[in-house]
């Protein structure tokens, strides 16, 4: 028997207090994606699958591609059945995210879906995270529940109103707020500028951040490099989705095509 679960190393940092950074793979769904963020210096990627058009075959090809550069895989599962719950962490993902997180109960209820006994009560199977089977059975649940990292998103108001009980839920390690979204639920989302920089979102991230600190977890956000991230960093957040797919795709091709035109035009001077 093989006794190693692979180690996550993006949890390890977490709790020696370190900041993650983590891109997002939200539309181009491809395995060639995975390793090139490997190259660009990354250590974990940020799978979507609430938004996107992702299934579980293509997640199953990029979790083998993330598992030959060795890049931690996090996964943002739709707010939906047990079985996404199950089937995820069985195809490899290092940990999943669980959007929409409004109560205490909920998040003890993704616990409960997400972890074997004594945490929880996942159904017993023989995924590639047990490297089907081949891990000795008592290893697999110890390191499963150790290794696994489990995230809510907080960005509703009602997620807010009962965060400081989210947060001290066993086995919850990160409280990810989402600032667009939050925007949305206080009826800020029309205001001009960043969802950040809105007071009441502001008064949400101090509150989110405060129940943090005092339950001994992570707060994350998704921002790009700028004021606002430079706001959220100064109130603690040590988790930064710092950029998507679609966006860096924008940025590369629009610097070249500019940077292109720019030669052309000073050679017909």
């Amino acid at each position: 028997m093989i006794n190693q679960y692979k180690v996550n190393h993006t949890k390890a940092a977490l709790l020696r207090g370190e900041t993650v950074t983590v891109p997002e793979i939200n539309r181009v769904s491809n395995p060639i994606v995975v390793e090139v963020l490997a190259l660009a210096g990354y250590t974990c990627v940020w799978i979507d699958m609430e938004h996107s058009h992702l299934d579980l075959d293509g997640l199953s090809n990029m979790i083998l591609a993330a598992r030959t550069v060795d890049l931690d895989v996090i996964v943002r599962i739709p707010h939906g059945p047990y079985n996404q719950v199950m089937k995820t962490l069985e195809l490899g993902a290092g940990g999943l995210i669980w959007p929409h997180c409004k109560s205490a109960d909920e998040a003890r209820q993704f616990v409960r879906m997400a972890k074997f006994r004594p945490l929880g009560l996942r159904g017993m199977g023989g995924g590639r995270d047990s490297l089907f089977g081949r891990i000795e059975r008592k290893d697999f649940l110890d390191q499963a529940n150790e290794h696994t990292l489990l995230g809510v998103m907080i960005e509703d108001k009602e997620g807010v109103d009962d965060v400081a009980a989210i947060a001290a839920v066993e086995g919850i390690d990160l409280l990810f707020v989402g600032p667009g979204d939050l925007a949305h639920s206080y009826g800020v989302e029309r205001e001009v500028g960043h969802p950040i920089t809105q007071k009441v979102v502001l008064e949400a991230f101090d509150r989110v951040g405060e129940a943090c600190r005092t339950h001994g977890i992570a707060m994350g956000t998704a921002v790009d490099p700028g004021d606002p991230m430079r706001v959220v960093v100064e109130k603690g957040t040590r988790w930064l989705n710092c950029c998507h797919d679609v966006t860096a795709l924008i940025h590369g091709y629009s610097y070249a095509r500019n940077a292109t035109n720019e030669i052309v035009k000073a050679s017909n001077r």
